[in-house]
């Protein structure tokens, strides 16, 4: 039910939809890491390089889907409401995720994983609620919580898989998955308030003519849509590797207990995410973002390249755990500033683009990934990865120059 503005308690929303997205990662996380193991023993595909692409395509056509659709969501959201927007992609999972365990080919798991795509999106739709219910001047400690549980939920769902795949098989843990995101939606339902979204100006239309309207981005001036580029090219390096971490569990200690291992080292990296959601969220309300940032990219693409050419399984776990202390960090940083460069009456409208320019990066990511180890083998993607956290730099001073020099955007998202 809408209750006004002034009499949400952002603390207790902040802590229900804390509890819910932790409760649908940790499903998420339950499943999707093992998906390169599950295609060897469910499809017998045992060629890794073969098996890479095969894996770079679940996730090209699933972020695909997400790309196209998030967007739409957002802009629903900012006419219908966030929370039925987050209740919508919470049961959406909550049916779809565990129809992966019964897919009867390799095509079909892909298939399954758009239509999941297309309608979930649990975080995006979390992060949008929760600046619409926030005081303005502790969105960096909300979305910073926010990105914690991202970690959180993650650690817990990487254990629980490991131990759900090893002793009770892959199709227990897809429908501990649709579990997890059914629980997460009835809190949402139940204990979560949403401001009403008439209180909300409504920004000011312009008219354009039929056959011109297509082909006309939204007008949300030049800083909005530097800072979404952003999410693009760190979602680009930081997720490079992700999808490919089994492959190379298997690359450096071969076939035996490959759920085990992937699970451990997944949940190590997740306790760095954690650390870094709620430190540099801190940060980001009280430092500038580049004295936050820049340090952060250095040494993500450092760590990076550690994992690349590991020896051993305990100096990948490592090297993994201090990537996503310092990489895990961008994402506030960059919320925070997106946050304020953005009219509020819009916001919902935009953190919908921010998804779908993150997801944009995964979608280039995918393919590239799965070409990469087809032809130079797996360590590859963790050089590739190293150099794209790189190349974020000049990205990121030009962002914060526009950001000092213009003021957040009036009616219809224009700069002053």
């Amino acid at each position: 039910m809408s209750v006004p503005l002034q009499e949400i308690n952002w603390k207790k929303n902040l802590f229900f939809i804390w509890l819910s997205q932790l409760l649908s990662l940790a499903g998420f996380a339950a499943a999707m890491p093992f998906i390169p193991v599950y295609m060897r023993v469910k499809f017998g595909i045992e060629d890794p390089n073969l098996r890479g692409w095969y894996v770079s395509m679940f996730y090209f056509f699933g972020m695909a889907s997400f790309a196209v659709f998030t967007p739409i969501w957002g802009l629903l959201a900012d006419r219908y409401g966030r929370k039925l927007m987050l209740l919508r992609a919470s049961f959406g999972a909550a049916l779809l995720m565990p129809c992966m365990a019964f897919a009867p080919g390799i095509w079909t798991l892909i298939g399954i994983r758009f239509l999941t795509s297309m309608c979930s999106g649990t975080v995006n739709a979390a992060q949008t609620l929760i600046v619409s219910t926030t005081p303005e001047e502790k969105h960096g400690f909300a979305l910073g919580s926010l990105s914690s549980v991202v970690w959180s939920g993650n650690m817990l769902g990487y254990l629980a898989g490991a131990v759900i795949v090893h002793y009770f098989g892959y199709t227990t843990a897809f429908l501990f998955c649709g579990g997890m995101y059914l629980i997460s939606g009835i809190l949402v339902l139940f204990f979560v308030r949403e401001n009403p979204i008439e209180h909300l100006q409504k920004p000011a239309v312009q008219e354009i003519p039929a056959r011109k309207r297509a082909i006309h981005l939204p007008d949300f001036g030049r800083t909005v849509w530097m800072i979404l580029s952003l999410f693009l090219l760190m979602a680009f390096a930081r997720r490079f590797d992700e999808a490919y971490l089994a492959l190379q569990v298997e690359n450096i200690a071969g076939h035996v207990n490959t759920e085990l291992h992937t699970g451990w080292i997944s949940a190590l990296a997740a306790c760095g995410g954690v650390v870094a959601g709620v430190c540099i969220g801190y940060l980001v309300d009280h430092f500038s973002p580049g004295k936050v940032a820049f340090p952060a990219i250095v040494m993500s693409a450092l760590f990076v390249l550690g994992q690349g050419f590991a020896p051993t399984l305990a100096v990948l776990g490592i090297s993994r755990f201090f990537t996503f202390v310092t990489a895990g960090g961008l994402e506030p940083v960059f919320l925070t500033m997106l946050s304020k460069a953005s009219p509020p009456e819009r916001r919902g409208q935009i953190f919908g683009w921010s998804s779908t320019f993150r997801t944009c990066g995964l979608l280039l990511a995918a393919p590239f990934g799965g070409t990469m180890i087809y032809h130079f083998g797996v360590r590859s993607v963790y050089v590739v990865a190293a150099c794209g956290f790189i190349f974020l730099i000049p990205f990121v001073l030009y962002a914060i120059k526009l950001t000092q020099r213009n003021t957040p955007g009036v009616a219809g998202g224009k700069e002053l």
